[in-house]
């Protein structure tokens, strides 16, 4: 990785004593902090143990949390595509079944491609083999440092964070724009010091039966990433930069632990997977709400958000609205509120979300369904154990024609984009890719080389 002379220097000192402390970084940042399978309720800031995250907690304290954000999707791919495009699956096409996925339409711009066409400095520390160049993720990214992995060997949070660090401090800029992507509450639950590792096969042979022992080593893998996220304020102060930050930190999806009695996550878009903890500490000295926003919003407002605070002008293909007000303080109405939006299953037919300012309604696309259907009053049954659909025919039916009217004008403007050839993602491909780009110097071992 290269240095500075200046930051050369400074570390010398370390050989004679004296502390190396990272020089102070000019310009401003904006921070995306994506949690994977992060559930809201393993915070304290959201209702989780008051010990469970003392630092992510404390960004809560000096920003927003919103307290009703939904995920476009219950699955890593589809959800962080729609937060890196401002718009939805069906339109951004990043999304598939088990292994054979498609990557970003070339037709839909990324974050990162009109941030770097506005002079920021972008960059990206991700993880996973679901974030991986071959799906588009690291569109306009001008440096992208990405570790391939499924469950078991994973780059902890710890060095994610320090190699993010690492790339502010390649060289100095006037506005960076960088993703931080932490893995480590995906499976294999095996937080640093706990001992053997439990896998997907094993927490299931352990069953609802042992949930407690499956939540304790989850909350242990939250525990990991709210240090490093400690880790990562503390490395922004030192250089001089956390009163020049915007942060967003948010998951991507939540985690199943059988509540409708699944386990993982994938396989449905239930309250436990698309509802997801969302923190917003803007750059000072921008007004902020001194309380939690109530009003119900999506991950695909985070960038148009963004781009309103940095002064970009956003695309006719963000479908998100920006918060600015809200995080303002401005109360919202029903009609600043509109129904929220989500879609996909990694497993299983085509699912779709609507989630209006009372009520959830699940809608099953696949064949074998024949138009299965459920529906939830979230505000009085937040667990959404009962089941109204049978009960509350008209309201299914209003409920759908809604949604099938939204879901109808998505597939239109979607029919107008390209959509990639399918990518086979499966474990062996995906290492016969990766050695076929590090034979041709193409990828990036996060060491500039």
């Amino acid at each position: 990785m290269r240095r500075s002379f200046s930051v050369l220097l400074a570390c010398a000192a370390a050989f004679t004593g004296v502390r190396c402390s990272p020089p102070a970084a000019d310009g401003e940042l904006v921070l995306l902090v994506v949690v994977d399978t992060l559930r809201r309720d393993a915070l304290g800031c959201y209702g989780g143990p008051a010990d469970a995250s003392p630092h992510i907690d404390a960004l809560a304290n000096e920003g927003v949390r919103f307290d009703q954000a939904i995920a476009t999707s219950g699955w890593t791919l589809p959800s962080v595509a729609s937060l890196l495009t401002g718009t939805l699956p069906v339109v951004h096409k990043a999304r598939g079944q088990k292994t054979r996925l498609t990557p970003i339409s070339p037709d839909v711009p990324t974050a990162a491609e009109l941030l770097t066409e506005a002079d920021f400095a972008t960059g990206a520390v991700v993880n996973a083999a679901f974030l991986s160049p071959l799906l588009g993720i690291d569109r306009g990214f001008e440096r992208f440092d990405h570790r391939h992995a499924f469950n078991r060997e994973i780059r902890r949070a710890d060095e994610t964070v320090r190699d993010a660090l690492a790339l502010i401090d390649e060289r100095p800029a006037t506005r960076r724009f960088l993703l931080v992507h932490l893995f480590d509450p995906h499976l294999d639950y095996d937080p640093p010091g706990w001992g053997e590792a439990l896998s997907r096969r094993r927490c299931l042979e352990l069953g609802a039966a042992g949930l407690d022992t499956v939540r304790e080593r989850y909350a242990g893998e939250v525990r990991a990433v709210d240090s490093a996220v400690g880790e990562l304020v503390e490395g922004l102060r030192e250089r001089g930069l956390w009163e020049r930050t915007t942060l967003v930190l948010c998951a991507d999806h939540g985690e199943e632990f059988w509540e409708h009695g699944g386990f993982e996550h994938g396989h449905s878009l239930y309250d436990e997977l698309i509802h997801v903890p969302l923190i917003v500490r803007p750059r000072p000295p921008a007004p902020i709400a001194s309380r939690p926003i109530a009003s119900p919003v999506s991950l695909i407002d985070v960038m148009p958000t963004l781009f309103e605070w940095e002064g970009v002008e956003a695309p006719d293909t963000f479908l998100g609205r920006s918060l600015t007000g809200l995080i303002a303080g401005e109360t919202a109405s029903t009609a600043a509120s509109p129904p929220i939006f989500s879609q996909g299953r990694l497993y299983g037919s085509d699912l779709l979300s609507w989630r209006t300012e009372r009520y959830h309604y699940l809608f099953d696309r696949g064949a074998l369904a024949q138009g299965a259907n459920s529906l939830f009053d979230w505000r009085a049954d937040p667990g959404e154990q009962n089941d109204l659909s049978q009960s509350h025919p008209e309201l299914v039916s209003e409920l759908h024609g809604e949604l099938a009217r939204f879901f109808g004008d998505l597939q239109h403007r979607s029919r107008l984009l390209t959509v990639p050839d399918v990518r086979d993602m499966s474990p062996s491909r995906v290492r016969e890719w990766t050695e076929s780009l590090d034979s041709l110097g193409y990828t990036d071992d996060g060491n500039g080389r």
